[in-house]
């Protein structure tokens, strides 16, 4: 008997990490399917209403520009939420840290459902919409996180990877609140509008460009270990393709800003002389 309650040790190990695993997946799955349709539900129903009572700029806006200031909502609500969760995990989880690769941590692949379901509702508003708000740029950057956060989610690989490229929702707010300026006609030189914008180059700096060497470098350091082998080839290369043309589409709107802050820097300067 005892012999055989040892043969059943591995079998029972084997169920419960199952069951977990398959615990784990309807969470986020869950999770998911709940920011996909929150994201939708304040695109069409609470953006329009909200917007209108708080600002009167709103109103007098054309279509297309009412329609890009709606997902603005839901993209700052989801920027807030997100930034917190992968700020929280990037400092003070040390499960993440060390198991980079793959691990039991909870909490980062919840952050990542979370932005996989607001994901995939922006991009069929954008396909929806796309006379009005098409982007090239953002439909191939969501296809990509599309393509690189589901396997975060379903097969819960990659946690450090993904919570490192969450951090870049930090300076979403401050990109949507330039473009809420520019939109309601709100003056570039004043005070407020100054300050976004520098605030807006840093936070885009410190979170998405400087991260950049960061991420590669951890890249670097689990790069032929025996977890990464084992994520598959079609893991491996979504993993780092996307990225890829993720940084090329950061780099390539860090430029813009850049240009946009010496333009106004030298516009201040003029006006100062």
């Amino acid at each position: 008997m005892g012999l055989y309650c040892l043969l059943l040790i591995p079998f029972l190990s084997d169920v419960g990490e199952h069951k977990r695993e398959l615990k784990d997946f309807s969470l986020c799955f869950y999770t998911s399917a709940a920011s996909f349709v929150l994201c939708l539900f304040l695109f069409y129903f609470v953006s329009p209403r909200f917007s209108a009572r708080i600002s009167s700029g709103y109103c007098k806006l054309s279509v297309a520009k009412k329609t890009d200031w709606d997902t603005r909502i839901g993209s700052n609500l989801h920027a807030v939420v997100v930034s917190t969760i992968s700020l929280y995990c990037f400092i003070f989880d040390e499960e993440t840290a060390s198991n980079p690769i793959k691990n039991d941590g909870v909490l980062v692949r919840v952050g990542v459902a979370i932005t996989l379901g607001y994901i995939l509702a922006d991009f069929l508003i954008i396909v929806w919409s796309y006379k009005y708000i098409g982007d090239l740029f953002t439909l191939v950057h969501h296809l990509m996180a599309i393509s690189a956060y589901y396997f975060v989610v379903v097969s819960g690989v990659l946690p450090y990877f993904a919570n490192v490229r969450q951090l870049a929702e930090i300076s979403t707010p401050f990109v949507n609140q330039r473009w809420f300026f520019d939109a309601v006609g709100h003056h570039r030189s004043s005070s407020s509008f100054i300050i976004n914008g520098y605030v807006m180059g840093a936070s885009f700096f410190f979170c998405r460009i400087l991260m950049m060497p960061i991420y590669y470098y951890k890249c670097y350091l689990v790069w032929g270990s025996e977890e990464q082998l084992q994520l598959g080839a079609l893991i491996n290369f979504f993993w780092i393709s996307t990225c890829i043309v993720l940084d090329i589409i950061n780099l390539y709107w860090f430029t813009k800003i850049v240009k946009g802050a010496m333009k106004l820097t030298q516009k201040l300067k003029d006006r100062k002389d």
